[in-house]
């Protein structure tokens, strides 16, 4: 990848915030939720270790914490999805205030493509770009990763400099398809 300065900040508008929501900060918080909620059962699990006395009390402890796996590995995705339909039933009413949406907004510089909003801030390099896809009305990256993120910027808003990432796209990451 050639060196080349690029420094560009897109405010995001409705349409590409819910986008955004739905596509990557819906895979990011289930991540989080499930990876909080299994360490909350290690956490469980480990001081209710703390109250064995002998053997019996052992297998008994053993028993009921097979239990507790089963019974959390059963209800574990269906109580993640609820609380991240919550928190994003709470975004979209928040979306209706400027201060709110005026937070989201990416941010390419030469090295990274930086995704910031109230809900997180995602980095990618450039390198994880695959493919780059330029539509009437979008321009497509796709972000190889293990998710396989799909960034989509609208060619709509005269207030952006397309061009001009664009052209750092085609030179620098990957050619562009034009659509």
């Amino acid at each position: 990848m050639n060196t080349s300065n690029l420094s560009l900040i897109f405010e995001l508008n409705l349409s590409e915030i819910r986008k955004l929501n739905k596509m990557y900060f819906k895979n990011f918080y289930k991540e989080r939720i499930a990876i909080l909620s299994f360490m909350m059962l290690l956490f469980m699990m480990f001081f209710d270790s703390f109250s064995l006395t002998d053997d019996n009390e052992f297998i008994k402890w053993a028993i009921k914490n097979v239990l507790l796996v089963l019974v959390f590995f059963l209800f574990q995705y269906s109580i993640v999805n609820t609380i991240c339909k919550i928190i994003f039933q709470l975004t979209k009413k928040l979306l209706k205030f400027d201060r709110f949406v005026n937070k989201y907004k990416f941010n390419f510089t030469d090295s990274s493509i930086y995704v910031h909003s109230p809900l997180g801030e995602v980095a990618h390099k450039w390198s994880k770009i695959e493919k780059a896809i330029l539509t009437k009305d979008f321009f497509f990256l796709y972000v190889k990763d293990r998710n396989g993120y799909i960034i989509s910027i609208s060619n709509k808003c005269n207030d952006r400099n397309m061009n001009e990432l664009i052209t750092f796209v085609e030179k620098n990451v990957t050619p562009v398809t034009k659509v």
